[in-house]
Parts: structure tokens; sequence; C-alpha cells
């Protein structure tokens, strides 16, 4: 069942867990995702990146995930994540995604930060928009970094949130509490005192973005404090090359065999990329059951 991200959010908050939200970047990590929330029975939002754009197709990728969508038995989102511009969250409004994140922390490059007041501006406008489709939209608030023990700066400002949730109506908001997108050096500091000052502040679910390495006592913790949805990209794309590069090592020891015995090489890319679809579906898996979201479906 095809549901906005906020909704299924939502539902988590009030039942104690959180929506994993898992990013696809062709068919195989579509299809992973799509095993992984029938195999544990767990809603999810599936993504698709604007930096998706320069690699595939988007029309191609949100084909193929209604496609999936509606043969899922499991409620499920189809999410634009960090859409820089207003122009490129309405062509994925076009193209039928139930939910959608304007990324206005950062200008289009998304490098150099926005104001608070143009982050604003851009959030509402999109807000305008998507609600009048029936669409829930995330934004962010506050640039994602780690942070050490004990820091505030760089931390999302919990009467800033409030103020952006009211004079903007966003639906879910992504906060800085001391994660970052890619991998962790060291071990991440999650700042779960002002995580908790967020959500006292704010009546929407908070979303964790770079959620790959935190360790699972923090995820949970953070699931009780207010998180509603957390961003899964890295470890997805870790299980895909490490299971590449052990079927890469079998094949070219069988190439090796072949030509010693005089035989052709034998090219499959099936079976190159089989496993590490069923590697990826075990590690979203794994996270939908950290998230609390098993069973749930």
């Amino acid at each position: 069942m095809l549901l906005p991200a906020a909704d299924i959010a939502r539902r988590g908050r009030h039942e104690g867990w959180a929506a994993g939200a898992f990013n696809a970047v062709n068919m195989e990590t579509m299809q992973a995702i799509f095993a992984a929330g029938e195999e544990e029975r767990a809603p999810f939002i599936l993504q698709i990146t604007q930096t998706t754009i320069n690699y595939t197709n988007p029309e191609e990728l949100c084909a193929m995930a209604q496609v999936l969508a509606r043969r899922a038995t499991v409620p499920l989102a189809i999410h634009l994540d960090h859409g820089r511009t207003f122009e490129v969250v309405m062509q994925f409004l076009r193209l039928g995604v139930t939910s959608v994140m304007i990324d206005g922390s950062l200008q289009p490059d998304g490098k150099t930060p926005r104001g608070f007041a143009e982050n604003v501006a851009v959030t509402r406008e999109v807000v305008k928009a998507a609600h009048a489709l029936g669409v829930s939209v995330e934004a962010e608030l506050g640039l994602l970094g780690q942070v050490e023990a004990g820091a505030t700066q760089g931390l999302t400002d919990p009467g800033q949130a409030a103020e952006f949730v009211e004079k903007t109506e966003v639906d879910l908001l992504a906060v800085s509490i001391g994660t970052a997108h890619g991998l962790y050096k060291g071990k991440p500091y999650i700042a779960h005192e002002r995580l908790r000052e967020l959500a006292a502040a704010v009546p929407i679910p908070l979303v964790m973005h770079g959620g790959t390495g935190v360790p699972d006592e923090d995820v949970r913790q953070a699931v009780h404090e207010g998180i509603g949805k957390i961003n899964i990209d890295t470890q997805i794309r870790v299980a895909f090359y490490d299971a590449l590069a052990e079927q890469v090592h079998q094949a070219e020891q069988e190439f090796t065999r072949a030509d010693s015995e005089g035989l052709v090489r034998k090219y499959d890319i099936r079976k190159l990329l089989a496993p590490t679809r069923t590697a990826m579906t075990a590690t979203v898996a794994d996270r939908m059951r950290v998230f609390g979201a098993a069973g749930k479906g």
C-alpha cells in the first residue's frame, strides 16, 4: 500500500518504532529493499536521491518502484531524498512519488548553507504544492556532521525548529544531532539531550540522516526519544561492494581455470549481481529489526 512517508513515520512514533528509509540507485538495490520489507513484514520508505539523476533517469526508477509497489503487501512510501530546488521536487511529484524532501538547509550546489529565512521560503513553496497533491514533505534544519561530546555548535536549535515547523507546516524534520552522511571516523557521538529537546519543541516526527554506523543502542534510544524515520544508504552500498568483490574474485578464478583447461570463458552478469541483491536484502532486513519496524506491516 502506497502512503505518504509522514503517515508511516507518525504511526511508528505512536507505536514506538521508526520507519527505515533506504536509498535505491538501480534495479538490484530496489528489489533488495522491497524483498526485505516483505520478509520482515515491515513498513518502509524507498528513497531516490536527487543525485541519482546523474546516473539513472528518474522516470525509469520511479516506474520500477511503482511496479514493485503494486505487488507489495506492506505499507510503503516512494520518497525523493535531498531535493535541492523547487523545480526538482516538481519533477518528482509529476512522477508519482508519495513523499518529497526539500533540503532548504543548503543551496542548490549541495554545499553552501542557506539562511533560515530562505530555507523557510523554499520549504513553504514546496509544502503548498505537495500538500495539494496529498504528498508529505520532509525538510532539514541545521547542518549534518559529527560533533564532539558536549558540543552544541552545529546542532539544530529547538526554538528555531519550532518556529520553522510553524511557518512551513512541514510534515517531517531532519535534524542535526551528531550524525553525518557516509562512514564515521570512530564512534559517533549522538546528542540525545538535544534530540529530546527537539522532540518536545515540535509536534512532528524527526528524521535521522546518516544512520549508517550509528551504534544500535543509540538508534534504539533515538527512536524512543522522537526519531520517526532513519535514512540508510552507505550501509547498503558496503554490502553491495563486499558481495560484488567476492563474486568478481570467484569469476577470476573460474577464468584462470578455463584458460588452463582450454575452455571458453563464460561471462554472466547475473552471477555477479544476484549475490549482491541477497547481501543488500540481509542488510536492510537487519536495520528494519533494529528500528523496531519488523512485524508492523
